[in-house]
């Protein structure tokens, strides 16, 4: 083996936790119920929504400072309360809006992962 290639295979070889972490797409709007959680993570870049049994990361286009102070979001599509959709979703706290870049549906062991870093 050309030991040229040794730190190529080893960076791709430790990307593969994060690839199985990575959830899915979501590419049609949800309508969201009133059994909510919010875990939130990455210094308001994104948070996890747990909605009864499903559960999603939601990516923000450019940072939501308000997200890491509030207790209690909004979110809606089009002034349409609890619809979560892949373009024009809004989160709403107290302290501003932020806009939604990106939804995927993320698994329940991953929002239980991502809810015990938070606590830590």
């Amino acid at each position: 083996m050309n030991p040229r290639l040794v730190p190529s295979i080893l960076f791709v070889a430790s990307l593969a936790p994060l690839a199985a972490l990575a959830g899915e797409q979501v590419t049609t709007c949800v309508s969201l119920g009133n059994d909510q959680e919010i875990i939130r993570a990455g210094g308001g870049e994104q948070f996890y929504l747990r909605d009864g049994q499903s559960h999603y990361r939601i990516a923000f286009r450019n940072s939501c400072a308000a997200i890491t102070m509030t207790p209690t979001v909004e979110i809606s599509t089009n002034g349409q309360v609890g619809q979560l959709c892949p373009q024009d979703t809004k989160v709403m706290t107290k302290r501003g809006n932020c806009r939604v870049s990106a939804v995927e549906q993320i698994t329940a062991d991953e929002f239980a992962a991502r809810k015990r870093r938070a606590r830590q």
